[in-house]
């Protein structure tokens, strides 16, 4: 793990205009605790900063001594949306070879970054296990996997990021495959350059409790496999993220300008020091956050203010982790 926490800034950052993005994340190198940014690959945010976008370029937008990590799931629910065969684990073989393609470019530009920057710029590639499960396998995740672990990358993991898998009678956020199914494809590669990430938000609405993303973290850890760990809260109550139980990076407790900000979270500092713990002293690749704000005409300055705090919560929970 690096010396600052991984910030999924894109998420912030919704809805603030295009002239005024550059400003905004210039705001972050600021934040003393940012150490690098969760960002995605390619245009599936539409005209947002990308990796992708020469417009802006990783110079635009990240500090010199700031490390990347590259989420691939914009891509992966843009396609889902035109195509439910696309996906890495997908029987589909040329929605498969599709998945494939788009995440050989992460790894492409992770070697190219490296390159440029004469370091490791890019910590991991985040990738997951769509399409849902009815068009899923495991056996064609692994093919997939395996295929990538060929490709140089400049020391750059790939790390399944889990995802809320299929529970009867709810209608899932993402609906990919089973913890256990990817831990066991991960297991069955045996390589280092391959982990299991585990975002808080979307373990808990999975198992629609505060436990599960600390079972998750336990299994990854207990494995050897813990990759990463994003803490990106969830509400069993609606509110200005969404219905409840949404996929909608609720900020933590008390992130906000006032005491009783996003109270409505299911996430705050003794769920986050409680993950940490769950993790059993097995030490991830990245350790972030990924936080929205909401309505969408917060101010860019209200956003760093969450930012902010949401950091601080999980670095007083990680003091001596």
């Amino acid at each position: 793990m690096t010396g600052g926490l991984v910030l999924g800034a894109y998420s912030l950052f919704d809805g603030v205009a295009d002239e005024a993005l550059a400003d905004a994340y210039r705001g972050l190198h600021a934040q003393p605790l940012v150490g690098g940014l969760e960002m995605p690959l390619s245009e599936a945010l539409g005209e947002r900063p990308c990796l992708g976008d020469p417009r802006w370029g990783l110079p635009a937008v990240v500090a010199d001594d700031w490390d990347v990590v590259i989420t691939c799931v914009p891509t992966v629910m843009g396609q889902l949306a035109t195509g439910p065969g696309y996906g890495l684990a997908s029987t589909n073989l040329d929605g498969r070879r599709a998945a494939v393609a788009d995440v050989r470019r992460a790894l492409d530009l992770a070697r190219a970054l490296a390159d440029h920057s004469g370091r490791r710029r890019v910590l991991a590639v985040e990738v997951q296990s769509a399409p849902r499960r009815a068009l899923a396998s495991q056996a064609a995740f692994e093919a997939s996997l395996a295929e990538l672990l060929t490709i140089e990358a400049a020391g750059a993991v790939l790390a399944v990021e889990h995802c809320d898998a299929t529970r009867p009678g709810r209608q899932p956020a993402k609906g990919f495959l089973e913890i256990s199914e990817e831990l066991a494809v991960i297991a069955a590669l045996d390589d280092s350059r391959l982990g299991l990430s585990v975002n808080w938000g979307r373990s808990a609405i999975e198992g629609r409790s505060i436990q599960t993303p600390e079972e998750h973290v336990a299994l990854a850890a207990a494995a050897g496999h813990l990759a990463g760990l994003m803490f990106s809260g969830a509400s069993d109550v609606a509110g200005p993220w969404g219905e409840a139980w949404a996929d909608g990076h609720v900020a933590p407790r008390g992130a906000g300008p006032g005491a009783s900000a996003w109270s409505e979270s299911l996430l705050g500092r003794e769920e986050i020091r409680q993950t940490l713990v769950a993790a059993g002293g097995c030490v991830p690749q990245f350790l972030g956050v990924k936080v929205t704000a909401h309505p969408r005409s917060v101010s860019v300055r209200e956003r760093l203010i969450v930012a902010a705090r949401a950091l601080e919560l999980v670095a007083l929970a990680a003091d001596g982790y």
